[in-house]
């Protein structure tokens, strides 16, 4: 896939009927469906603030407070913004919901946070900024921000070098030249690809179904312990997140020690709670790492993600040699968190946890 294309999200419906409106919840990493590019600099979308609710992987109905591109559906999380350095994003937020609802982006700069009323509307002014990367916007409920990530209010903004989406130079500047390897068998296998061929977005959060009763019940304090009960990639754990085709990373496997479908992977982590994600059958590269800046380049299979922050790393989808004798068919490896709660959450191995995969075509 070249990289200027965007993976279709197949969303999942979990829920209809809410009182006498009906609202669709939707989950997976996808599109903001209402952004339009309205000149060569400028970007215009729409968010519609709304309630819900979600059916959980064991069948819990647990209430939400998201994002969607539409009226009639909430986004968990919210749609994907893209955007490219310097533009000029005009995003209108409507508020669907009886809570005063704001936006807040860290790390952007100039983001007016000023809430919206009930049943109001207002149009968000800013400037992307002059350096690409990946950021996440929140909605404040009531002021909080806390409340917004815990009830899902959530979703990445991405800002792509201006006319070069697929460069990893561009888009990761000194990457390239800080990038390195072990040797694979006494050998030098290749070096780290210049251009990414596709992407996949993975926000990261938890959930206590308590919590979030609470919170939508208008409680904005969160407590000190909140002892999570499902552990989330894209809205979704366990199986839900390894079938999804807009979460699991899937391309051509290029052979042992040589690159193919390379994929960029954008790791937001919008929880409390650290992570730290480890893939199996690859090594990838880092691209980005918000407090430990020397890892940029280094070559793992794990990186921790602090919370609130974003990871960005180059999956090079090789050939994975621990299959011994090399095999040259589809294979499956699992993605998973390191952090072991995210793993037995609710007491069953990965049911309720945080886990993906990646297939080798």
């Amino acid at each position: 896939m070249d990289a200027t294309e965007t993976l279709a999200s197949r969303r999942t419906a979990l829920k209809y009927g809410l009182g006498t409106a009906a609202t669709l919840v939707l989950v997976g990493s996808g599109l903001l469906a209402s952004a339009e590019r309205a000149a060569a600099d400028v970007v215009n979308a729409q968010l519609f603030a709304l309630n819900g609710e979600r059916v959980m992987i064991d069948g819990l109905v647990v209430p939400v407070l998201g994002f969607g591109s539409a009226p009639d559906r909430v986004e968990i999380p919210g749609g994907r913004l893209e955007v490219e350095t310097g533009d000029t994003v005009n995003l209108t937020l409507t508020n669907g919901t009886g809570r005063q609802i704001g936006l807040t982006v860290p790390g952007i700069p100039g983001v007016p946070g000023t809430p919206v009323p009930p049943g109001a509307s207002r149009t968000i002014s800013f400037t992307a900024p002059d350096r690409p990367g990946t950021f996440v916007y929140i909605g404040t409920i009531d002021g909080s921000a806390d409340t917004g990530r815990a009830l899902g209010a959530a979703g990445a903004l991405v800002v792509r070098a201006r006319g070069a989406a697929g460069s990893i130079e561009a888009n990761f500047p000194g990457a390239l030249a800080r990038a390195r390897r072990q040797p694979l068998f006494g050998t030098q296998a290749a070096a780290i690809p210049t251009e990414i061929v596709q992407e996949r977005t993975w926000l990261f959060a938890e959930l206590n179904p308590a919590t979030a009763r609470d919170l939508a019940g208008g409680r904005v304090a969160l407590p000190s312990d909140p002892e999570p009960e499902y552990f989330l990639i894209n809205g979704v754990s366990g199986m839900l997140a390894v079938e999804d085709p807009a979460t699991f990373l899937e391309g051509r496997a290029g052979g042992l020690g040589r690159p193919g479908d390379a994929t960029l992977v954008r790791m937001i982590d919008t929880g409390r709670a650290p992570r730290s994600v480890h893939f199996h059958g690859n090594h990838f590269w880092v691209l980005s790492h918000p407090d430990a800046p020397w890892l940029v380049g280094a070559f793992k299979d794990t990186v921790r993600i602090p919370p609130g922050t974003v990871v960005d790393v180059l999956f090079p989808m090789e050939t994975p040699p621990d299959s011994m004798p090399v095999v040259e068919r589809a294979q499956k490896y699992v993605v998973h968190d390191h952090i072991e709660m995210a793993e037995t959450a609710s007491g069953g191995h990965y049911a309720g946890g945080m886990v993906s995969e990646s297939v080798f075509d």
